[in-house]
């Protein structure tokens, strides 16, 4: 029986899948009377019910035909077909789904993880601030700076002074690991992790853009 991507799909969905894909192949033919349900059943190892409730999804579908008192009837390949394609169509999309929701996750996962390294590094510099080479620097913004209302990616900041900037104090709240697009607002305190060389180049460039 024909399964399509990793979910898991109703078992009487993938029994009409496979008698559509039959029908496609000339296993069956139009006008052919098809098997009773115990004898499906037995064939597919399940209940009659769900044999039921497949004929009835291919019958709903104008796949199938039933005549009353004679039996269940092939009615249309063209049917099958594009039912065969839009089951496949609808695997794929459940399967990107359920792929884009694995990758979100871990996104979130690496997400967290970036922000406890980041609180502990932070939380080691200031016990540790007194013995610490590398305790960050601080750099606050004032309104005046050339800087001011522009963004990390605007002015390529790591690559015009050498230094790292590992978190943003703003308002009483800390901005771990801020992203390119993270503004020099005036009052900001940037904490940047560098020598003192950098740090002096960083200096002077957030106060004169050079």
């Amino acid at each position: 029986m024909a399964q399509e991507g990793k979910l898991e799909k109703p078992v009487y969905q993938l029994i009409a899948l496979d008698m559509a894909e039959k029908i496609v192949a000339g296993r069956y033919q139009v006008g052919e009377k098809v098997h009773g349900r115990s004898t499906l059943a037995s064939k597919y190892n399940v209940s009659p019910e769900t044999v039921r409730r497949a004929m009835y999804l291919l019958k709903d579908m104008e796949i199938l035909e039933m005549k009353q008192g004679s039996g269940i009837f092939i009615k249309n390949v063209e049917k099958a077909q594009a039912f065969v394609e839009k089951f496949r169509n609808l695997c794929a999309a459940d399967e990107l789904r359920a792929n884009l929701g694995d990758l979100m996750n871990q996104r979130d996962a690496l997400e967290q993880q970036i922000r406890s390294s980041m609180m502990n590094l932070l939380d080691s510099y200031e016990r540790f601030e007194s013995v610490n080479p590398l305790a960050p620097f601080e750099l606050k913004i004032r309104p005046e700076d050339a800087l001011t209302g522009k963004n990390l990616a605007d002015v390529n900041f790591w690559h015009n002074t050498g230094a790292t900037i590992i978190a943003i104090r703003r308002a009483g709240h800390l901005i771990l690991s801020p992203g390119p697009y993270a503004e020099f607002c005036p009052g900001d305190v940037f904490l940047i992790v560098c020598d003192a060389e950098s740090f002096s180049r960083a200096k002077a460039y957030v106060r004169t853009g050079k």
